[in-house]
């Protein structure tokens, strides 16, 4: 079987803004795990809840927690994000549910699934790093499909957040990634602009200002790293069906 290196999966038009919604926040948590990270001494787990926003107006929210995780036998980061947008307006209607979860290692990404429920459509991937290959099952309203992709084709999954590499305020880099959203090898430009402040919960959380790029969206997101992932204040992105903004409401201990 060859590897692909995109599918197209058929949403409707103001759904597919939802799905990037929630698979750019998700793919984005992910800390790159070091020996310098001391689990031992960070907290075992973390919720956050966030607020999802369409043309000025609140459609929906999304929640995420990650933790650490052990997987055969080696240090795991574990993530987990459900999203629920409801949007009845003069323009459109949608209602849609997504639920993901991955772990990742010292290897990158070892699992992945994602599950989205949408009116009159479904889908479900389920995919794993399996001898230098990440094989992911799709099954999309019956339809059944096995995607395979090297390895040494990409140099991250969209999971393992590779901006936190950036060494200082105006560096670029370009990257090869498997984005788990469109399911597809991309290649993604980042661009560190700024370091400012975002309030959540009233207190300041001092963020990287990350623009990024693909030819699926680009958009900007607000974030810091820290023991246990990658936390997200903000994101403003824009893709081939619409712009969004997702704000923090609540970051969890």
């Amino acid at each position: 079987m060859n590897d692909v290196d995109r599918v197209t999966v058929s949403t409707p038009k103001h759904a597919r803004i939802f799905l990037f919604i929630a698979a750019s926040l998700l793919s984005t948590l992910s800390l790159m795990i070091s020996g310098a990270i001391d689990c031992s001494a960070s907290p075992d787990a973390r919720e956050s809840r966030y607020e999802i926003f369409s043309r000025g107006l609140r459609v929906g929210s999304l929640t995420t927690s990650f933790s650490h995780a052990r997987y055969n036998d080696r240090r795991a980061l574990r993530f987990e994000s459900n999203t629920r947008v409801k949007a009845n307006l003069l323009v459109y209607s949608v209602s849609y549910e997504s639920h993901e979860t991955a772990l990742v290692t010292e290897e990158g990404t070892v699992t992945y699934t994602r599950s989205d429920r949408r009116k009159g459509q479904q889908l479900e991937a389920t995919g794993r790093l399996e001898r230098d290959r990440f094989i992911l099952d799709v099954t999309e309203n019956g339809n059944r499909r096995t995607l395979l992709f090297d390895k040494s084709r990409y140099d991250h999954t969209t999971m393992e957040c590779p901006e936190t590499l950036m060494g200082r305020v105006g560096e670029e880099m370009s990257l090869r990634l498997l984005d788990f959203e469109s399911l597809s090898i991309v290649t993604r430009r980042y661009r560190w602009v700024k370091t400012e402040d975002v309030i959540v919960e009233g207190k300041p959380v001092r963020c990287r200002v990350i623009d990024f790029e693909d030819s699926h969206k680009k958009g900007r997101r607000w974030i810091k790293a820290d023991d246990l992932g990658v936390i997200i204040a903000r994101q403003d992105g824009k893709g081939k069906d619409g712009s969004y903004s997702l704000r923090m409401t609540k970051l969890g201990d």
